[in-house]
């Protein structure tokens, strides 16, 4: 066996020796937490500790959060494509000075989650939030919207937020007209090399001065 090899495998055990010990440590099942640290410290939120000990403490894509609090800190609107649990909503509601809140998921699995974290910090009825359960992207039908579409109730400057799992490069050409009329800063996740190239391209022909994050 090469040095190379036995690496791995000393990692691969220590790996497994830390998800074991988590498990005993860690309680299971949904509970109440106060998060931490972070973008979302001090909120209150309904964790699984086991799959979410990074949210809990606060380090969760902790490597955009300053991106997030700059683009955030004079934001009349701010958009959350793919709220999933809704921690980047609570961000805009409550640490931002945002009059319009849109929040957009299909995700049934985490709707529930992202109604409970809402009621837990006092949101649930805020008249600032729009939630959608449609998809966005580059058409307007049954399932599908365009921020296009919502020109008219978006308030510059605006913040957006997107974590869509491949779909980045719909969204975008669904806002085409909004990113040239309107003070939009963005933040992508982007899942594959091919997606990143292409939202850089979206960007650079509509004159934006884009930074990967690692």
């Amino acid at each position: 066996m090469t040095g190379q090899h036995a690496d791995a495998k000393e990692l691969y055990m220590q790996v497994g020796i830390l998800s074991k010990m988590k498990a005993h440590i860690v309680p299971h099942g949904r509970k109440v937490y106060s998060i931490r640290s972070g973008i979302v410290g001090g909120m209150k939120m309904n964790l699984d500790l086991r799959h979410q000990t990074q949210m809990y403490l606060g380090l969760s894509e902790r490597e955009i959060y300053s991106a997030i609090r700059r683009f955030s800190r004079d934001a009349m609107t701010a958009v959350d494509i793919g709220s999933a649990f809704g921690e980047y909503t609570l961000f805009f509601l409550q640490k931002t000075s945002a009059r319009h809140v849109f929040a957009f998921d299909p995700d049934e699995g985490s709707r529930q989650n992202f109604y409970n974290n809402l009621l837990l910090n006092g949101f649930e009825n805020d008249r600032r939030l729009s939630f959608s359960t449609k998809f966005v992207g580059e058409r307007d039908d049954g399932s599908t919207i365009k921020l296009d579409s919502l020109i008219d109730r978006i308030e510059s400057p605006c913040v957006i937020k997107v974590d869509v799992d491949g779909g980045e490069l719909s969204v975008l050409q669904g806002a085409a007209s909004l990113t040239k009329t309107r003070d939009v800063r963005w933040v992508v996740e982007t899942h594959s090399k091919a997606l990143e190239l292409g939202c850089l391209e979206f960007f650079r022909d509509a004159g934006y001065q884009s930074q990967i994050v690692e």
